[in-house]
């Protein structure tokens, strides 16, 4: 076992991509309201509508790429875990860097959360843009790496499985040395 490769499930991706379109035309109906109406509440529409369909817009633009370039949401292997589950992923994680693995629950969902030995490792990382989305993300929650679980296409006691085999195999091969 050289690699696990783990996949975004494909119903998860098109419910994902007809919420964003659903956003992107209320957004858009709040700006066109907001820019037709003379009432005093015209600016909150124009606004909210205006940040809503920059921010959607994005996302959709996001999940088109995604969608026609279709990459692994998760990939193990012998020099650690690839996360490229969400935008902003943290991309390869060595198991050298990781300090412990556990499921983390925020907002109604179940993550795999990543502590590293170093808490701002993948922060000092990333693109600017990317490190500001991190850093809001660490105020929520204590793991420097959250991974979705429900959109992964595996079972839970595959990728524990997994995760348990690769990072003994690295254990192992260290305190050979």
């Amino acid at each position: 076992m050289n690699e696990i490769v783990i996949y975004a499930k494909k119903g998860k991706l098109v419910l994902y991509g007809i919420l964003c379109i659903l956003f992107v035309l209320v957004s858009g109906l709040l700006l066109v309201v907001g820019l037709g109406d003379s009432s005093n509440d015209r600016w909150k529409l124009i606004i909210i509508g205006g940040i809503g369909f920059i921010f959607f817009g994005l996302c959709m633009i996001y999940w088109i790429k995604s969608m026609l370039k279709r990459k692994p949401a998760i990939i193990l292997n012998n020099e650690g875990i690839i996360d490229q589950s969400t935008y902003i992923g943290a991309g390869l994680v060595k198991w050298s860097e990781i300090a412990d693995v556990d499921f983390v629950n925020f907002g109604g969902q179940t993550y795999l959360g990543i502590y590293t030995i170093d808490p701002e490792l993948i922060i000092n990382r990333s693109t600017p843009f990317k490190r500001f989305l991190n850093q809001m993300n660490k105020g929520l929650l204590a793991t420097q790496v959250n991974i979705p679980i429900k959109i992964l296409d595996c079972s839970l006691d595959e990728l524990i499985d997994a995760i348990g085999y690769f990072w003994k195999k690295d254990y192992e091969k260290d305190n050979l040395n």
